[in-house]
């Protein structure tokens, strides 16, 4: 594989990682976090947006097509995101603890991933 190639994975992968954000987040009932964590969240949904357009020009021009491609990490914090998000109890203050940690951890994965696309771009020899 050569560094092309990997580029057309990572950004591939980087789709995915978009694409369920953005599917995740399209139906999500943020009413139970405070207005801090809600803007907070609400900036990442913004920024993922823009990161999926980015991504999705990328990938026409390296003409890769990313297929069905699931991050099997991203289903695993959102489905945490989504079973505290239904938990009723009396402490919301520890609900909403809990998602923001649960939440920091998607931010920082997805944040790896756009590093190790950084980190390729800067490999190749673009001259």
């Amino acid at each position: 594989m050569d560094k092309q190639e990997l580029l057309g994975k990572e950004l591939s992968n980087l789709y995915a990682i978009n694409k369920q954000v953005s599917h995740y987040f399209k139906n999500s009932d943020l009413s139970f976090l405070d207005e801090h964590r809600q803007q907070t969240v609400n900036k990442y949904i913004n920024a993922n947006l823009k990161n999926e357009e980015l991504v999705t020009k990328m990938l026409r021009l390296l003409e890769v097509n990313p297929g069905n491609t699931v991050d099997s990490i991203v289903n695993e914090i959102t489905e945490n995101l989504h079973e505290i998000s239904l938990k009723k109890t009396d402490n919301k203050a520890l609900n909403g603890l809990g998602y923001m940690m649960s939440f920091n951890r998607l931010l920082s994965y997805h944040k790896a991933n756009v590093f190790n696309i950084d980190f390729i771009l800067n490999e190749l020899d673009l001259s």
